[in-house]
């Protein structure tokens, strides 16, 4: 799993560059903010680890903003009720929202039932957060590895647990069955993601991917082992469990994995509305790059259960450009997803 350790260099280059971005007005760091009320959306119900990060966030961004933030929790639709808000909310940075980039890319690429938004139109402030997915199966069950898992599902079906189209829960098993070959069926109708990895550990599916850190609870009470991870690298604390992108056999193969992979890793992040007032959206990044990179932050976030990943507004807003643009044979994966096919 990535991390990130602060840098005094790092802190002043970033904020340098916004500093240069505000010209005049960054003589106070709080001064178009100062003594107004944002609201920080939250697409989910209270309780989850969207909630937590921007409960986390919140009050220390409001100190460095000079403002009062308050958490709205907005559920619907997967997320959609929250993202269709924010395409329409009032561009000054007073409501900003932390976002499923895969959900918020995922939905608008396969074109889902009531976007009503383009991912690559929002103003990125920055983001918090980024883990890969991870496969796990029951430390008792016949499949142990991923060996076993693509033994199994190259002579039947691998029972793959989801929560409900569209979900990485749902895409992951299908981008498996397309780039590797592993041929799987994907069972539903859970009310949570706890409904689903109970149904693994009592046997009624073979294997489950979500994010690490969703995992990591059944994996340490030794009830599950991990066997793959849809993400870049190895994880520290596992490094015999391989990485998907080690199992392509052909190009074909590792684009549409690469693409998977780096749709996972666009994380967590905070965004306001499209058309932002360019120095207001420059004094939210700043405040942003400060509050996230500091290692007190970062820390707690790491106590929590809740790993800390910066990078700049700039650098997601340039990610999400080429993340619209996707190859059409996982287009095809999403929209199948999607649709629940």
């Amino acid at each position: 799993m990535k991390k990130l350790t602060a840098t005094a260099a790092v802190l002043a280059s970033t904020l340098a560059l916004c500093s240069c971005q505000q010209g005049s007005a960054s003589s106070k760091e709080s001064g178009n903010f100062k003594g107004e009320t944002i609201q920080l959306v939250v697409p989910f119900d209270p309780g989850g680890g969207y909630d937590s990060y921007a409960r986390q966030l919140a009050p220390e961004l409001a100190d460095a903003l000079g403002a009062k933030i308050v958490v709205i929790n907005k559920p619907g639709a997967g997320g959609l009720i929250a993202l269709n808000g924010l395409t329409s909310a009032k561009p000054d940075g007073t409501t900003i929202e932390i976002l499923n980039m895969t959900g918020t890319i995922g939905s608008a690429l396969a074109e889902a039932d009531g976007v009503q938004y383009q991912p690559e139109k929002f103003s990125y402030i920055g983001q918090i957060g980024s883990e890969p997915d991870v496969v796990i199966a029951r430390s008792d069950g016949e499949i142990s590895s991923y060996d076993d898992l693509a033994a199994a599902g190259s002579s039947s079906a691998v029972r793959f647990a989801a929560t409900g189209p569209g979900s990485n829960e749902y895409v992951d098993p299908l981008v498996l069955d397309e780039a590797l070959g592993i041929d799987s069926d994907v069972v539903t109708g859970f009310g949570g993601s706890g409904e689903a990895a109970l149904a693994l550990l009592q046997g009624n599916v073979d294997a489950y991917s979500r994010s690490l850190s969703s995992q990591l609870p059944t994996i340490e009470s030794g009830d599950a082992v991990p066997i793959l991870v849809l993400g870049s690298d190895r994880l520290e604390d596992y490094p015999d469990v391989p990485t998907v992108l080690e199992e392509a056999t052909d190009d074909e193969q590792k684009a549409i994995l690469q693409y998977h992979v780096d749709l996972l890793e666009s994380g967590r992040t905070i965004a306001a509305p499209p058309d932002m007032d360019e120095q207001r959206l420059a004094e939210l990044r700043a405040a942003f790059a400060k509050v996230v990179q500091d290692p007190d932050f970062v820390a707690e976030g790491e106590k929590a259960g809740r790993p800390i990943t910066f990078l700049g507004g700039e650098e997601v807003q340039s990610e999400v450009a080429d993340l619209v643009d996707a190859p059409a044979d996982y287009v095809d994966i999403l929209k199948a997803a999607y649709s629940g096919q």
